[in-house]
């Protein structure tokens, strides 16, 4: 403030401009305060993860075992009721079988894979309804492996290596028969497809409630 007197003798008060101040860029914005983790700290997560991984782990796997089966048991099932449908609608025998090249039928270890084929003899080299696949019969359908740890076995039908529908859609020699399907959890955790006379396929049940399923003979099922 700047001061000066007039003719009355009375004085002026004269109020300077006030000086402008400048601003930086850095006076809108606070420092970023600078954080991490500690080595304690680090230690104390890396802990908490491994408990975690120890509680859920025997229940993941078993959820893994579950699907794994469950998929075995639904692809087992789509398989049989296409083999007879197509039997019924070509009025020619087709038969599934085994395999391990996805060329050719071999063994009796269904979880290796599978084949589907119109089992009429035609070409040479086998005979119709003979349950391999030979000479030109047409290949209709593979089957993929069954998950890791799962076993696929059929029993009662005529041989353990093929499964047959005739035209009507009866298995052949009308003959029924289970496909088992396990796991590491053995019997107790074991599912089962029956396979009536009539061709359709049906789950096993536990008739007598002792924890295992029945085949079509009402004997309890068996795993590898």
């Amino acid at each position: 403030m700047k001061e000066s007197r007039n003719k009355t003798g009375f004085a002026d008060l004269t109020i300077a401009p006030r000086a402008k101040r400048r601003f930086s860029v850095t006076d809108s914005k606070p420092a970023l305060a600078q954080s991490g983790f500690t080595l304690i700290e680090l230690m104390m997560v890396l802990i908490l993860v491994a408990i975690l991984l120890a509680l859920s782990g025997p229940s993941f796997q078993a959820s893994l075992q579950r699907n794994r089966l469950q998929t075995a048991v639904n692809s087992i099932a789509t398989a049989l009721s296409f083999a007879r449908a197509e039997a019924v609608i070509r009025s020619e025998p087709v038969a599934l079988c085994p395999t391990v090249d996805t060329a050719s039928c071999s063994g009796s270890n269904w979880e290796t894979g599978w084949l589907i084929f119109v089992d009429n003899g035609a070409g040479g080299g086998g005979a119709e309804s003979d349950g391999s696949l030979n000479g030109s019969e047409e290949l209709l359908r593979i089957g993929e492996p069954a998950g890791q740890g799962v076993t696929v076995r059929t029993v009662n039908f005529p041989s353990p290596a093929n499964i047959v529908f005739q035209d009507s859609g009866r298995v052949l020699q009308n003959i029924s028969g289970t496909v088992t399907i396990c796991d590491a959890r053995g019997v107790n955790d074991a599912r089962a497809l029956i396979v009536e006379v009539s061709g359709q396929a049906r789950r096993a049940v536990d008739t007598d409630a002792n924890g295992v399923l029945e085949d079509d003979t009402v004997t309890s099922v068996a795993c590898p």
